[in-house]
């Protein structure tokens, strides 16, 4: 049995606990976030009866970014796609207007 030296061990450690922070925002703050941007845009945006839900979500520079889809009704086949920028550092939530959503697509 060869032993390594505790140097090695502990490298490994600090950079495995280091590198679990690029691997992007954990489930919950997704499903947090989704939930979020779809109340947020259901009350500030929506039109009255529209269904909004979340249909895409991705990161970009450190923010959550949510694809929203509002339909008319719950039964409507199409729907209008809208982007929710979440940034849990900062506490906010923010409805990109037409000239600025370009900057928060995929």
């Amino acid at each position: 049995m060869q032993l390594r030296p505790p140097g090695i061990a502990m490298a490994v450690l600090v950079t495995t606990t280091s590198l679990t922070g690029c691997f992007g925002p954990s489930k919950a703050d997704i499903a947090e976030a989704k939930k979020d941007c779809s109340s947020f845009y259901q009350r500030e945006r929506a039109k009255s009866n529209a269904v909004v839900h979340p249909i895409d979500n991705w990161t970009k520079d450190g923010v959550i970014v949510i694809e929203l889809a509002e339909k008319a009704t719950a039964d409507a086949t199409s729907y209008t796609a809208h982007i929710c920028v979440y940034d849990k550092e900062k506490g906010t939530v923010s409805l990109p207007g037409a000239f600025h959503q370009s900057r928060w697509l995929k």
